[in-house]
């Protein structure tokens, strides 16, 4: 999996997923955005435009993402979700925790 940070402002990070968020991933991802979440911007935007597949992992991973920015005063917003991602996000609940843009 591929991580782009595409924008990086007071206000606002968006970052690009490209390729598979399986459990592998999961741990480099988490990694990477963890400064994000330590020092939250206002919104964290991820990319799904590119991404091909999610794991359990990886949900949990945006979970953690999600509660961890919601507690700091950010949030974390997901755009350009393919439809057998979005199938996945509705059939476990993830799309109500989630803002889906």
């Amino acid at each position: 999996m591929k991580i782009l940070i595409k924008e990086n402002t007071a206000q606002r990070a968006l970052v690009s997923l490209c390729g598979e968020l399986d459990s592998q991933a999961a741990e480099t991802f988490e990694k990477e955005m963890t400064p994000f979440i330590e020092n939250p911007v206002h919104e964290i935007v991820l990319d799904f435009s590119e991404l091909e597949y999610i794991s359990s992992a990886g949900m949990r991973t945006l979970l953690l993402m999600s509660r961890g920015a919601t507690q700091k005063g950010g949030k974390v917003s997901i755009t350009g979700m393919n439809d057998n991602i979005r199938q996945i996000f509705k059939l476990t609940g993830f799309d109500a925790l989630m803002d889906i843009l």
